[in-house]
């Protein structure tokens, strides 16, 4: 099993495990709707967000590029999604052998965002259109001018996925989970972790985001 094959398996247990199997039919076990095009547009706005967009402030500035790598995990988590909804998960696969360029063209990048909100936001309205391939064309394109590769995105969305499962397993959805951990973003934390340790399986890296929640 190929790192895509995983990321997509990790994603479905995450989606199974917070929304119940029935997210297949586009509700969670509470019978509310789901809409993964708009989750990934407000992805995308929070990505844009991190670039030096706005006119009215110093235009020497740069991006956010730690937190624009951030939300291009969460984009990825939904981009899984809805094509695992519509069973088209094996259309991934092609960028295997993706090469990063590594250029980090500002204007590219924005402009490859927003034809992505654009198509996802079309899609949000009218479902019939389902972009969700031309989506993840652009998201690939996005992450390989980051110098992001395969096996970088994998260990990135390792990172969230087990994070997303311990928040949900830890009281996320009724508001008692504790993102602050001793005043550090708990996603700070997960990503450290998985720095000090390059091998970490998500097992391991859960037991030790456990243990640190457990020290709060």
């Amino acid at each position: 099993m190929n790192q895509i094959e995983q990321m997509f398996n990790l994603q479905k247990q995450l989606n199974d495990d917070t929304n119940g199997e029935i997210w297949l039919t586009g509700v969670t076990r509470e019978n509310r709707k789901i809409s993964w095009y708009q989750c990934i547009y407000m992805e995308v706005a929070e990505a844009i967000d991190s670039f030096n967009w706005k006119h009215w402030k110093n235009i020497d500035n740069e991006p956010d590029w730690a937190n624009i790598r951030v939300e291009l995990v969460d984009i990825w988590h939904f981009i899984m999604s809805e094509s695992i909804r519509i069973n088209d998960e094996k259309y991934a696969n092609k960028f295997l052998e993706l090469q990063p360029k590594g250029d980090f063209d500002v204007d590219v990048l924005v402009n490859s965002l927003e034809s992505m909100l654009s198509l996802s936001v079309t899609s949000s309205i009218k479902p019939e259109t389902k972009n969700i391939r031309e989506i993840t064309d652009l998201f690939f394109t996005i992450i390989s001018r980051l110098d992001i590769n395969i096996e970088d995105l994998y260990k990135r969305y390792v990172v969230k996925n087990q994070l997303n499962t311990f928040r949900q397993k830890n009281g996320y959805k009724d508001g008692s989970y504790i993102k602050l951990w001793d005043g550090v973003e708990d996603n700070v934390v997960a990503f450290k972790i998985m720095d000090k340790n390059p091998t970490i399986t998500p097992i391991e890296l859960y037991k030790k985001l456990d243990f640190e929640y457990s020290q709060l």
